[in-house]
């Protein structure tokens, strides 16, 4: 099951405890719905638990009955509503008028509470809806043919605090989220809490892990600049003693030298720690400079 189908499952499981919000829920799927014309009412879903709410959510926010049909081809399910006494009662509680058919524009009188655009836009989700598992890159959108009422349900988002993008696929109007804190934001208003906490919580764990490759980056990094550093100093000062002894380097310098040559992998604050007296990591590093400075010197000159 993908994570759209679980989100949808989880909103599906939601009790509807108004009669208020069972017609916001049912209006925000009927307007993104298959069909929703004065003579047809046709959903289309591939969710079983979808298709087992519509019948008793249209029954208490209409008075409606729809039946539950087996489902088809695909294991989608065809839920219609065709019966004139049955489209009127619909459309009257939307406040449309039957003869004019204008049932593609929002009606905001339907959705005045809180409570209810919640609802509403539950029910555009479980009808258009498709959000990216947290494993995917982060993308929530809706989907409907009809543009002005996109840039309706736009605008009512907007006035709820959420910030969707508006685009166009072909002929059809996306809204639609690429940001995390706006999908998060919105599953939780639609009442999809779990779906929404799987999503943060992947979120923290991806940034744990960059943390811990960023970290674990930066430490090879300075392990191999380490490394490379200790591979120079070391050829530097073998050509030096090759070429002139060790009388190339002053005698204070001759204990530091000993130290890198007996152990080449070790880092400049353990051998810092192993002089006598231990000195610190700069001052090391310090001294390391300027024997190498001393190695090429004495390496380049030419032998007597």
């Amino acid at each position: 099951m993908s994570f759209s189908s679980e989100t949808k499952a989880e909103l599906c499981r939601i009790p509807v405890s108004r009669d208020c919000c069972a017609m916001a829920e049912a209006y925000g799927l009927l307007l993104f719905a298959h069909t929703f014309s004065h003579t047809e009412i046709c959903m289309v879903t591939g969710s079983a638990p979808l298709a087992h709410r519509i019948p008793p959510l249209f029954a208490r926010a209409f008075g409606v009955t729809v039946r539950l049909p087996e489902p088809g081809a695909g294991g989608r399910y065809v839920l219609k509503v065709t019966e004139p006494a049955a489209l009127a009662r619909i459309f009257s509680a939307l406040g449309y008028d039957l003869k004019y058919h204008l049932t593609y524009h929002l009606n905001r009188n339907v959705i005045e509470e809180d409570c209810c655009r919640a609802a509403f836009l539950r029910g555009i989700f479980l009808a258009a809806g498709t959000v990216a598992g947290p494993d995917k890159k982060t993308h929530l959108e809706l989907t409907t043919s009809h543009h002005a009422l996109c840039r309706e349900v736009m605008s009512l988002m907007l006035d709820m605090e959420l910030s969707p993008r508006q685009a166009m696929r072909k002929s059809t109007s996306l809204l639609y989220w690429k940001d995390s804190g706006g999908v998060e934001d919105f599953l939780t208003l639609i009442g999809a809490q779990h779906a929404a906490l799987e999503m943060m919580q992947a979120k923290v764990e991806k940034q744990v892990r960059n943390r811990i490759n960023r970290r674990v980056n930066c430490e090879a990094a300075n392990v191999i600049k380490a490394s490379n550093a200790a591979a120079e100093q070391i050829a530097a000062i073998r050509r030096a003693l090759d070429r002139g002894g060790w009388e190339v380097f002053p005698d204070n310098l001759h204990e530091t030298i000993r130290l890198r040559l007996e152990d080449p992998t070790a880092s400049l604050a353990e051998l810092a720690a192993r002089l006598d007296p231990p000195i610190s990591k700069p001052g090391l590093s310090h001294r390391m400079r300027r024997i190498v400075t001393i190695a090429r010197s004495a390496a380049e000159e030419e032998p007597k």
